[in-house]
């Protein structure tokens, strides 16, 4: 199996994450990178494990076999010659995490049901070592205080810096002051001059746009002309209408952004170092699954795809999840944004 790497400048420590979930190794990966740490991501164990100098690795490796334990003998090999691990796990079982903890080099066990950012962040600490890279920046551009304290509860835990605005200066003042890596922007702010009918947003939007800051829309405003004003001027990452905002899906949805953000700027870059990364992740692509990505691109179902290919739906499932993979992301919307991003540039 070839590994998916993710290699940021002046490295010297290697991580190898093991799981067999891509949407477990985007996120690991996602926090190792902001680390400071080179990686290397498998479905499978492989052949051989030396060489790394933090191994993350998931108990079950196979998904189908919901109580594997294929990774209990694989994290024993790798604490036996001495490389540090982190273990998750998506399994409810006390015995099996007090067996785990016993073992030499173990840093911790973590259940995915419970997985914090931060604690991840602190045992990967303890092995020292690489710099510490600035956790990323948000601005969260939203008036009404409940919402605020939504993206508090729903990010606090994530490893992010977050800033607040609740108008269009204000939050100018945060674009001007700080390294935003991301922007979180309600289109509708009643400390408008205009407060009963405004879109202020749009303006913030722009000067993101301008900054080649992502940005992501939660609006309780959902007109469709507001929604492709939104993607089609903007290029907003997304559009979440708060009537059914979902706190699982819009964590993810803002590391996805933010890591899709990263590999955009890379293939944007003039040398040919900045583009490997993301180029070799779309060559990697088979050409099969670049026929799914375009159609997924064009916004078709896995039924749909089925259909126009010629294929089964769960054949189309599992070229999903091999871009998925490849390209390092979590969801459908994000494969597309590192794609289309990727071409304009």
């Amino acid at each position: 199996m070839t590994p998916t790497t993710l290699e940021p400048a002046a490295q010297s420590l290697r991580a190898i994450i093991v799981d067999d979930d891509p949407r477990w190794r985007a996120i690991v990966a996602e926090v190792l990178s902001e680390l400071g740490w080179s990686i290397t991501a498998l479905a499978a164990p492989p052949d051989d494990v030396r060489g790394y100098q933090l191994a993350v690795l998931d108990i079950a490796l196979d998904p189908i076999v919901a109580r594997n334990r294929d990774g209990l003998e694989l994290t024993r090999q790798v604490a036996a010659q001495g490389t540090p691990c982190v273990v998750l796990s998506g399994l409810e079982d006390d015995e099996l995490a007090a067996q785990i903890k016993q073992l030499p080099r173990v840093l911790g066990f973590l259940p995915k049901t419970a997985f914090r950012r931060d604690v991840f962040i602190n045992l990967v600490r303890q092995i020292g070592a690489p710099a510490i890279a600035t956790a990323p920046h948000i601005l969260i551009v939203e008036d009404d205080q409940r919402w605020r304290d939504i993206y508090e509860d729903v990010l606090s835990d994530e490893g992010y810096v977050l800033h607040s605005a609740i108008s269009y200066g204000e939050a100018r003042g945060w674009l001007q002051r700080e390294e935003i890596a991301l922007a979180i922007v309600d289109l509708h702010l009643i400390s408008s001059a205009k407060p009963d009918d405004n879109r202020d947003g749009f303006w913030l939007l722009r000067a993101a746009q301008q900054r080649r800051i992502p940005t992501i829309v939660v609006s309780a405003l959902g007109a469709p002309d507001d929604i492709d004003r939104a993607y089609e001027e903007f290029n907003v990452f997304a559009f979440v209408e708060k009537e059914g905002f979902d706190r699982r899906e819009f964590r993810t949805m803002i590391a996805d952004a933010i890591h899709s953000h990263r590999l955009t700027e890379l293939a944007a870059g003039s040398g040919p170092d900045q583009k490997a990364p993301i180029d070799s992740a779309l060559r990697g692509l088979t050409d099969r699954e670049r026929d799914v990505l375009e159609l997924l691109a064009k916004g078709h179902t896995n039924r749909q795809i089925a259909e126009q290919l010629g294929i089964t739906a769960n054949t189309v499932k599992k070229h999903v999840d091999h871009i998925l993979q490849k390209l390092q992301v979590s969801t459908r919307a994000a494969a597309v944004a590192v794609a289309l991003r990727a071409e304009k540039n």
